[in-house]
């Protein structure tokens, strides 16, 4: 009977091993997503419909432009992308 169950558990740990290359990887259920937006295709701006302007465009979280002393500059550009191009 304890041969069964040793059997049962190597076979366990042997299938769960080998299952981990299935899962992770480029072919794997579980891709590596992170840099995906990359990749992204530029859309056209948006348009403004007609009958409206963008006079009526408000911020309702206004962010002020105040520089707080002892602060850090983050800059949030993402990888690939350069300011002004």
């Amino acid at each position: 009977m304890r041969s069964y169950i040793k059997l049962a558990v190597i076979s366990s740990l042997v299938l769960s091993i080998t299952s981990c290359s299935h899962l992770y990887g480029e072919q794997g259920v579980l891709k590596n997503r992170e840099n995906d937006y990359l990749k992204a295709q530029n859309i056209a701006p948006l348009q403004i419909p007609p009958g409206y302007n963008s006079d009526e465009i408000q911020a309702h979280y206004p962010v002020s432009e105040k520089q707080y002393p002892g602060s850090p500059r983050i800059d949030l550009t993402p990888p690939g992308l350069t300011p002004g191009k």
